[in-house]
């Protein structure tokens, strides 16, 4: 489609172009509306899955308070670390062994060759400076290292380590002591290193030191009264390893960590402060009517720094004393507030008062505190019934009575599920290809309404041209004309 010609004032000398931009800013007025209605709805859904992402994070966190084994962590102590130590390493079954050395385990002892090396060669760094082969092993495992000018004593070393897969033998360098030692990993049956290895490094005056290989020789401990044979000092038995360090008797308890519930729980608690106090955040977010979202042209006569100053305030309030929030919050509050009842739990832990855990004030809008040395002392005393209140289940398909049975962190599992659906069907999900929540229908419908104004105001601004166009030629003419009588009269 050709462009209609527009004529910009050339006979009338009017400045067309501003005219027609001056004229088209008020026809503009409601489509500049729908942009920032436009970009509003966005910030307002992007914050709706931002406050999301916060409860799914919570939920994660509440999903793991849920297990039973958070609150049934064991620790083993020993009353004699200087006799026995101890390391979980699987699944104790008994809670206490009482450990023994009858008699110590000898180890086994590599067979090692060890050859005194040049002086001028000790620091490690200093070229070879020759070309030589030597073998280790013997056949049918002989293997040779080829040394070169620019070797040095390092780089041997790591030729040899390099087959140590295929020579079962390793090579270490002490710079002080002036060797390298070749230990054997039994692998073959012994260290076999050809004569040109001592002839080209080795000092020709200290002949090799060679300890044949040792072997080791079993122990026995006692574990509960009963002999058990061992081949080391560490040794693993019942999922603990145990490290006998010398003679004498151990006693190994397997008891509840006590500190370990403390933390996973306190973890929680500071975690539920940190989401409920941004949530909070929002609901009473100051709201600054006066700052609209700004329209492309006005950025243009902003500097970036003015452009996110005006942002933030723009953006913010969006989800002041929102209703769905607001109500998702008091949900939590009640969750936690209301007693547990049912079969099964101990009448003196079924609130969080009862362990140390309270809320503050109205003001504070939720936030827990916890009494640490009474949460400390309800653990100690009772870790059985702080598991029940958390995560005691209700088998009833009554709502009212399910929630009453449910323990606080069955409840707070539910309401969080329940209000991330709901904040989905507000605002969906980033990561959807397609978005059919309430706010996507609501910036399709918004889309749509911009693309009909675009098209409307093509229109009304081609109109204008035109009228400007057409005055224009009218106005040509007519100085045709009036020049044509001039001179016809001259």
């Amino acid at each position: 489609m050709v462009s209609p010609i527009r004529m910009g004032g050339l006979v009338s000398g009017l400045e067309t172009e501003s005219i027609v931009k001056n004229l088209m800013k008020a026809q503009s007025a409601p489509l500049n509306k729908l942009l920032q209605k436009k970009q509003t709805e966005e910030w307002r859904r992007d914050q709706y899955r931002e406050m999301n992402a916060l409860l799914s994070d919570l939920k994660n966190k509440t999903f793991d308070m849920k297990l039973q084994s958070t609150y049934q962590k064991k620790e083993l102590t020993s009353n004699n670390d200087s006799i026995v130590s101890v390391k979980q390493k699987g699944s104790p079954n008994a809670s206490v062994y009482n450990v023994e050395l009858q008699v110590a385990p000898i180890a086994a002892q590599a067979e090692t060759s060890k050859f005194t090396i040049k002086d001028s060669l000790v620091n490690g760094t200093t070229l070879i400076a020759e070309d030589f082969a030597f073998t280790i092993g013997s056949d049918p495992n002989k293997h040779s290292i080829d040394v070169t000018i620019t070797d040095t004593i390092h780089s041997v070393v790591a030729k040899i380590n390099a087959l140590s897969s295929q020579t079962g033998v390793t090579a270490s360098f002490m710079q002080d002591d002036k060797s390298i030692t070749f230990t054997s990993n039994g692998k073959y049956p012994a260290i076999d290193i050809s004569s040109e290895f001592q002839s080209k490094l080795g000092n020709a005056l200290v002949p090799p030191q060679n300890k044949p290989a040792v072997a080791g020789t079993a122990g026995s401990a006692l574990i509960n009264g009963i002999s058990y044979a061992i081949k080391s000092n560490t040794f693993t038995f019942d999922g603990v390893e145990f490290n006998i360090k010398g003679p004498g008797k151990a006693q190994i308890s397997l008891k509840p960590d006590e500190d370990a519930v403390f933390k996973s729980i306190k973890e929680y608690v500071d975690k539920y402060n940190e989401v409920i106090g941004k949530i909070n955040g929002k609901l009473s977010e100051r709201t600054y009517r006066d700052y609209k979202p700004l329209l492309n042209e006005e950025k243009e006569s902003l500097s970036d720094k003015q452009v996110e100053q005006w942002e933030q305030k723009a953006k913010s309030g969006l989800l002041r004393q929102d209703g769905l929030l607001s109500n998702a919050l008091s949900e939590l509050r009640l969750s936690l507030s209301t007693n547990v009842s049912g079969a099964g739990l101990d009448s003196k832990y079924d609130n969080l008062s009862e362990i140390g855990i309270t809320t503050g004030d109205y003001s504070e809008k939720g936030k827990l505190y916890i009494d640490e040395a009474k949460l400390k002392e309800a653990i100690s005393k009772n870790g059985n019934g702080i598991m029940e209140l958390f995560t005691k289940k209700s088998t009833s398909t009554d709502a009212a009575t399910k929630f009453a049975e449910s323990g606080l962190i069955e409840r707070l599992y539910d309401q969080l599920n329940g209000t991330m659906i709901k904040l989905t069907e507000k605002a969906g999900s980033s990561g959807s290809f397609t978005d059919k929540s309430i706010l996507g229908q609501g910036l399709t419908r918004i889309n749509t309404d911009i693309s009909r104004w675009e098209k409307r105001l093509e229109g009304i601004e081609s109109r204008y041209w035109k009228q400007f166009t057409a005055m224009e030629s009218a106005m040509s003419k007519a100085n045709a004309q009036g020049n044509w009588l001039t001179q016809q009269l001259g």
